[in-house]
């Protein structure tokens, strides 16, 4: 006879390195978010096995794509491992940093948050900073410096991760951004131009939801160039009612400069030169993108990378020959750099 094990709740990964936790956390501060998307977050935790080092397991922060989210990065795929299976080979092999993974639960109603605190989808950079990240302390055995805690994600990911990085530095002192949302100009306005005739033909941001809550607005090919678009709209220029500060008029096309200043300030390009003091005491920067970004992210990652060689930080640039949609191939590369970073 077969012998057979019962396991409590859903286990879809039997690791080397880990044991699967989740950390809940019922969020003070996303309780009266505008867009009534749940308080409280679930993010998935990697914990190695064995006991902690004196001092506490270093930490990183993995932060999904737009769409994404932390629990999505455990789903299995035909002929493909999960992201979760590939990094635990890699800390296996040496060739990741052995350390606590939080997988963030930043989902919003509209695909993500960008990580932020904005009045169009709510305070979710106070929520992981203020609260995730002392339930992180007080839930497991973690370092205590900046030093041994990092931020990781690609996309949406990456920006949150430049955001988060350089706005709390006393928390986070390593930043691993690959194909960071940046450069506004060449990788938003496009989008924007698009997405805004589609968005008058459907009847404003608002039916735009009813067709999402309803499942019509998924089975158009356009549909995400539309939803980006908006949560784009809500993070950087939105308030509580729903209403988008567009920075381009609808008639013309042409750029309203003054609400376009207003998205500017969100972009990397210039937030990391405004807070050019806290940036300076990262203890390092990676940063990686496609030669083929399709929204031209390449351009936004070499300016990037040309502001922290004028703040003098330590930061590793590399580019690679492949488009935005294979960026997930490449967060082996930036573990790999911030293991070597760690060991010293």
């Amino acid at each position: 006879m077969n012998s057979k094990r019962i396991l409590s709740g859903l286990v879809v990964h039997s690791l080397q390195s880990f044991e699967i936790r989740t950390l809940i956390v019922d969020s003070l501060v996303l309780r009266e978010n505008p867009l009534g998307d749940k308080a409280e977050r679930r993010s998935p935790v990697l914990v190695p096995f064995e006991a902690a080092p004196r001092g506490g397991w270093p930490v990183v922060l993995v932060l999904s794509g737009f769409t994404g989210n932390g629990a999505k990065a455990f789903n299995t795929k035909f002929a493909e491992e999960s992201w979760p299976e590939t990094l635990d080979k890699l800390v296996y092999e040496g060739s990741a940093p052995k350390a606590v993974y939080v997988f963030v639960d930043a989902m919003t109603f509209w695909g993500g948050s960008q990580f932020i605190d904005s009045d169009g989808l709510g305070r979710y950079a106070t929520y992981i900073t203020d609260e995730l990240v002392p339930e992180i302390r007080a839930g497991f055995s973690v370092a205590e410096s900046a030093d041994s805690w990092a931020i990781m994600g690609g996309s949406s990911g990456g920006y949150g991760a430049l955001h988060l990085t350089s706005l709390r530095p006393d928390i986070f002192g390593w930043c691993l951004a690959i194909a960071p949302d940046s450069f506004f100009d060449a990788s938003l306005l496009n989008e924007i131009r698009t997405a805004l005739p589609l968005i008058a033909k459907i009847g404003g941001v608002a039916a735009v939801r009813r067709e999402l809550e309803d499942g019509k607005l998924l089975r158009r090919k356009d549909w995400h160039v539309i939803v980006n678009a908006i949560a784009m709209g809500l993070a950087y220029a939105g308030d509580r009612s729903g209403t988008i500060r567009w920075p381009i008029d609808a008639e013309t096309g042409i750029v309203r400069q003054d609400i376009w200043a207003e998205w500017l300030e969100w972009d990397p390009m210039f937030f990391l030169r405004a807070r050019s003091t806290g940036v300076k005491k990262l203890a390092g920067v990676y940063l990686d993108v496609g030669t083929r970004d399709q929204f031209h992210l390449q351009y936004g990652t070499r300016l990037i990378a040309g502001v922290l060689k004028d703040l003098k930080v330590n930061s590793e640039v590399r580019e690679f020959d492949g488009t935005h949609f294979e960026i997930g191939e490449r967060r082996p590369d930036a573990l790999a750099w911030l293991v070597t970073q760690w060991r010293g």
